[in-house]
């Protein structure tokens, strides 16, 4: 008999969990779309502004893997980074004189280093760096991201065969 009411409890727990979460979610929906003209425009210029200094991150050895908009309160950009050539301290610090104008180059280009330097210092005997995350949104966020040897190299193998 116990526990049939433990298992109740627990499924009205469960329930109402789940209503609280989608009303919530209903709520936030809700506050997206009433985001105003002025402020969606800003946030579509500050994609923009992303994708126009990816390029340019290629030039210092960091090519984007993928890249997520987050239509969210508040808003995210999320990319996937990958470095796939070494550039010497004299070439970035070039990279920052050329493009000094642009913030948006220098703030993800400095994350980037500081990323491969702190990834450089780190080893496992099972995984393996897949590639730098960084989600530009408020609080920004660095993410290294591992994968298990094992998969890393089916996605190799993978990779060869493509």
């Amino acid at each position: 008999m116990k526990e049939k009411n433990i298992i109740k409890k627990t499924g009205k727990t469960i329930t109402d969990g789940a209503d609280q979460i989608f009303e919530q979610f209903k709520n936030g929906v809700s506050r997206i779309g009433d985001l105003g003209t002025n402020t969606k425009n800003k946030f579509i210029d500050y994609v923009k502004d992303v994708f126009n200094v990816l390029p340019l991150l290629e030039k210092a050895g960091f090519r984007t893997n993928r890249l997520i908009v987050g239509v969210s309160i508040p808003p995210s950009v999320e990319i996937h980074f990958s470095r796939f050539k070494e550039v010497d301290k004299e070439e970035i610090d070039l990279l920052y004189e050329e493009y000094k104008d642009k913030k948006m180059f220098k703030m993800i280009l400095k994350a980037l280093l500081m990323s491969n330097e702190f990834q450089s210092k780190l080893s496992s005997e099972s995984l393996v760096f897949a590639e730098t995350c960084i989600e530009i949104s408020i609080p920004p966020k660095v993410s290294i991201k591992y994968l298990n040897k094992e998969v890393a190299n089916i996605h190799k193998i993978e990779a060869d065969f493509d």
